[in-house]
């Protein structure tokens, strides 16, 4: 097991990428603590790692609020004696699928202010736990925005290209502590929207300017080299190997989980 006996922490544990994450963790011996807005989906994702024979627990905690993540932080690393591994998941919807030019400020820096600064705040409040112990691992999410300028896609790619310098320095930080840092940056995936994602409601901004069904805007054949989109499984078997000690020269860099969307 690559997580046999670490205590994970994952933000948006009840999200498409959270909630195939955790269990993942789970597998490879984890202990997972979930933490996110909605307690039920928190329960489901825990029932189901508790049902594999994996241990989990569950915490109502908006990833948005700095006082409540540090709290939850230093519970978690009261509790389990650590915090070995801190991913942040969380997502939100915003508005995209409108022009610049047509765009307000407020909505064009919501994801700005918001991305980066929960990033910041999750990461942060686990190193400080990490920092003692001189070891642990922070994952950060980003998406190939960051890289693929995109019409119509509000701030979201500012944000993501944020969230990505931001690791680095992070990573320049702690690398002393023996502490890593890693962003993954997976493409576009239509699985989290039928999962009920906030994807949903973003790409079907996208299909009504598009005048086509949400399903058939789903349903678009990827561009990628590998003609397809990554699977949550395959984000979730990135994310085991980059917290696990097989990626140990690791740190400050971005895992390009795109089906080659970017070439790096």
């Amino acid at each position: 097991m690559l997580l046999r006996d670490r205590n994970a922490v994952i933000y948006g544990a009840g999200g498409a990428v959270g909630g195939a994450v955790a269990p993942a963790f789970a597998r490879e011996g984890a202990r997972v603590f979930l933490a996110g807005r909605t307690i039920a989906r928190l329960d489901a994702v825990a029932k189901e790692i508790t049902a594999e024979g994996g241990e989990a627990d569950s915490a109502q905690v908006d990833a948005r609020d700095q006082r409540a993540v540090e709290e939850h932080a230093a519970a978690v690393a009261e509790q389990a004696g650590s915090i070995d591994v801190s991913f942040n998941a969380i997502g939100i919807d915003h508005v995209q699928a409108i022009p610049l030019l047509e765009l307000s400020p407020e909505d064009f820096a919501l994801p700005i202010a918001t991305y980066p600064r929960t990033q910041f705040v999750t990461s942060t409040a686990a190193a400080r736990h990490m920092t003692g112990k001189r070891t642990g691992v922070i994952l950060t999410l980003s998406t190939t925005a960051s890289r693929v300028p995109g019409a119509m896609t509000g701030g979201f790619g500012a944000a993501c290209t944020a969230v990505e310098a931001f690791s680095r320095q992070l990573a320049a930080e702690l690398g002393p502590y023996g502490i890593r840092v890693v962003c993954l940056r997976p493409d576009a995936m239509p699985e989290t929207a039928r999962l009920g994602s906030h994807t949903r409601e973003v790409w079907g901004h996208y299909a009504d300017r598009m005048g086509m069904t949400l399903e058939r805007f789903l349903d678009q054949p990827a561009s990628a080299p590998l003609r397809r989109n990554p699977t949550l499984d395959e984000v979730a078997n990135v994310a085991v190997f980059m917290a696990s000690d097989r990626a140990g020269a690791m740190t400050g860099t971005v895992a390009n989980i795109s089906c080659g969307a970017v070439t790096d």
